[in-house]
């Protein structure tokens, strides 16, 4: 049985009232949901209390969802909007406090400082494509979901998530060739790429 044909039987088992059955998918799901997240809010916390969220609301709201269509697609679309309502909600708290105070908002804390260079690009060179070619990035080459589970996730077609690959990829590799090409002459940096190397390795993969 596919992994695709495993997550719509446990759904038909949620759809049955089976706690077991959304237990399982739980267990399949959670850590790449949490993820996801996370990359949306940048909060490990926050990024679990929406998995939980979604899990929550696929069992509350289990006689409204079908067996068309993907599981995993569905999963991600819903942490998404969930993940966005909350970093809506912070914006919005943000303000308020920033007019109750007259003083700029503090900015937001990282999970963490980069401590290499190469890292530190990566990020900014992520951070700075367009939202959605990021997020079709996230989906496919960091989560692995397929074309059409991620344009079932985002709502949009799959040619266009192909398109805003094809077009996040050509972004990164303009962004990070001079960067990595420049620590390549140093040995000492050699190690240190082993991360990243799917980004490297991902801009002549287009297709899934």
């Amino acid at each position: 049985m596919t992994a695709e044909a495993a997550d719509i039987a446990l759904l038909a088992r949620v759809l049955n009232g089976d706690k077991s059955g959304l237990a399982s998918l739980l267990d399949r799901h959670w850590l790449s949901l949490v993820r996801y997240s996370l990359s949306i809010l940048n909060d490990r916390d926050a990024a679990e209390d929406v998995a939980k969220e979604v899990f929550v609301r696929l069992w509350e709201h289990r006689e409204t969802w079908g067996l068309e269509g993907s599981v995993l697609g569905l999963l991600f679309r819903m942490t998404r909007n969930l993940s966005l309502d909350e970093q809506r909600q912070r914006d919005a708290c943000q303000r308020a406090a920033s007019r109750a105070s007259e003083l700029p908002a503090p900015p937001c804390p990282t999970e963490s400082i980069q401590n290499k260079e190469v890292d530190s690009a990566i990020q900014i060179a992520l951070a700075s494509l367009p939202q959605r070619r990021r997020g079709v990035f996230t989906l496919v080459r960091q989560h692995g979901l397929s074309y059409r589970e991620t344009a079932e996730a985002l709502e949009i077609a799959p040619q266009t998530v192909a398109n805003h690959l094809s077009m996040a990829l050509a972004d990164l590799r303009e962004a990070l060739t001079p960067v990595l090409s420049d620590k390549m002459q140093r040995p000492i940096w050699r190690e240190s790429l082993a991360p990243v190397r799917y980004v490297s390795g991902a801009f002549g993969q287009h297709a899934t």
